[in-house]
């Protein structure tokens, strides 16, 4: 049985997803444009990866569909659209809010935008500000200490080795999105986050076998999750010089719970 690469497979889809637009929906009044998204526009698209597109339309066209989304089989693959107002993409955007929403679309393909309207939209956020990227930085730096080791060590001292590894889950998505960040990259969504991280230029030293002992739980014992509470504090000393050389000052990064936070990342 002949395989085909990833690199293949994704021209495969990419051809597939120009035929479909212009067949489905660029002779549609009032659609401004399509995006392609999800793994078709990735480097790791596979044997089960589909078609995901967004179609841009006006809030007429929006409002007649009497649908949000839709899928059909083409040739053989599956196809997933989803409507969405130029408005709904702006706002998707606008304050740089959703890290993931955000590397998303720096990562989608334009099939079709006659007018240009959707490029315009996306070429606004390429890179974070500097003042944004800072505020990120500590944003996902206050909400790992909080969860892990703060929240953790509290259940591990109750001897709730559940929720302390709730809690560790939870610091390892958020420590892992700040090295993202640090890189001045956005958060790619889950499935595909630790595929992305090796192509990052820094990552603390041996991050991913670090991750695996954080979330691997073996006998559920009090010194398990008090090696696992030593691994974060390493994580955290090694983390909180990198950000305190960007730029993220050091008594906030000392005492993160004096300060407030303008979000709560999604990761």
């Amino acid at each position: 049985m002949y395989l085909v690469s990833s690199e293949e497979r994704r021209e495969l889809l990419s051809d597939a997803a120009k035929e479909f637009s212009r067949t489905k929906f660029e002779k549609l009044d009032g659609v401004l444009g399509v995006l392609m998204v999800g793994s078709a526009s990735l480097d790791y698209a596979d044997s089960l990866a589909d078609i995901d597109l967004e179609v841009v339309a006006t809030e007429s066209v929006y409002g007649k569909t009497r649908e949000i989304c839709g899928s059909q089989e083409y040739h053989g693959l599956d196809v997933c659209w989803e409507w969405v107002t130029l408005k709904e993409l702006k706002d998707a955007l606008k304050g740089w809010k959703e890290d993931i929403d955000l590397w998303v679309y720096a990562k989608s393909t334009i099939l079709y935008d006659p007018k240009h309207a959707v490029k315009r939209v996306l070429s606004k956020y390429r890179q974070y500000p500097k003042t944004i990227w800072l505020a990120k930085l500590f944003a996902y730096f206050y909400h790992a200490t909080a969860y892990a080791p703060y929240d953790s060590g509290k259940a591990i001292q109750r001897g709730d080795y559940v929720t302390a590894q709730l809690y560790l889950n939870q610091a390892m998505e958020c420590y892992t999105a700040l090295i993202f960040i640090l890189n001045g990259s956005f958060v790619p969504y889950r499935k595909w986050r630790l595929k992305e991280l090796e192509r990052l230029a820094y990552k603390p030293q041996d991050y991913e076998e670090c991750v695996r002992k954080v979330l691997t739980v073996k006998d559920w014992s009090k010194a398990e999750f008090e090696a696992k509470q030593d691994l974060v504090n390493k994580l955290i000393t090694v983390l909180s010089k990198e950000l305190s050389e960007a730029g993220v000052p050091e008594k906030k990064l000392k005492d993160p719970w004096k300060y407030k936070v303008a979000y709560t990342p999604r990761v």
